[in-house]
């Protein structure tokens, strides 16, 4: 009870410090008449090149109260290893309010194979809190196996993978690049945590994404669900909407918590 008493007057004054975010709305097609759905089908139904030298700033929030920011983005064609691959790297960090009680700086990076769009190295640099973890993934498509190497602890596992493996963040990237149909199931193998999970995503009805800096753009979801051993892996419930036009980029996401929920709103898109 005492925690529980401790975290409910921390939140009050995060509240009361930082006010309430303007987070995306999710709104009807129908209320904008300028908009055709047909077009909208038409759009995404084309394949979408790699966005390269982008950055995405989200507005991070918990039940509309400001908590952080995720920043995005993705340098030019590089070489690694004999093979060309693009760069993403995404940033999570908690505002000063949050960060008061419990800071998160989190950092991923992604090289994805611009051939295959499949992962070629993972690396997560984790701190939270007291915690810390920073794990780099290799894949390795001679021996089908991912190497993972704790630069925490000096550890180094193994498990197998498949010719077609992703890793969290090239997942999204992959996504935004794939012609797409409204109802349309999409299945991809997800290697974390030395593990291989099955995830697929129905792409749902068209919607309007209301993006209190950018403006209104039609877009589509995609709940992803997870399954691990043909058994689902339930930890919490998330979907995120990408424009449906030629960019594809991914505008809002939420993700549902014992608390509430906590939401990313896109704020700003520049070119690098």
């Amino acid at each position: 009870m005492k925690k529980i008493h401790i975290v409910t007057l921390f939140l009050f004054a995060v509240f009361l410090s930082s006010g309430c975010a303007n987070t995306g709305a999710v709104i009807s097609l129908k209320s904008d008449k300028n908009i055709s759905e047909e077009k909208v089908i038409n759009a995404i139904s084309d394949e979408v090149k790699f966005h390269t030298r982008k950055r995405f700033i989200f507005l991070m929030a918990w039940n509309g109260i400001p908590v952080g920011t995720i920043t995005a983005e993705s340098g030019d064609m590089k070489r690694y290893k004999g093979r060309d691959v693009y760069v993403a790297k995404l940033v999570t960090e908690s505002n000063k309010f949050l960060s008061k009680i419990y800071r998160v700086e989190d950092t991923y990076t992604s090289y994805i194979d611009a051939e295959t769009n499949s992962s070629v190295r993972y690396e997560a640099d984790r701190k939270e809190g007291n915690y810390r973890k920073h794990v780099v993934v290799e894949y390795d498509f001679v021996s089908m196996e991912a190497i993972y190497t704790n630069l925490t602890d000096g550890s180094v596992k193994r498990c197998s993978i498949n010719k077609d493996v992703q890793d969290p963040l090239s997942t999204i990237c992959y996504f935004m690049t794939l012609p797409l149909t409204p109802g349309q199931v999409i299945k991809l193998t997800v290697n974390l945590n030395e593990k291989n999970y099955n995830v697929q995503g129905k792409v749902e009805n068209i919607r309007l994404i209301k993006l209190p800096r950018l403006g209104t753009f039609p877009a589509f979801k995609i709940r992803p669900y997870v399954s691990l051993g043909g058994k689902a892996v339930k930890k919490g419930k998330a979907w995120l909407y990408f424009a449906a036009d030629e960019t594809r980029y991914p505008l809002y996401g939420v993700v549902k918590i014992p608390f509430g929920k906590v939401t990313a709103t896109l704020r700003e898109v520049t070119t690098l």
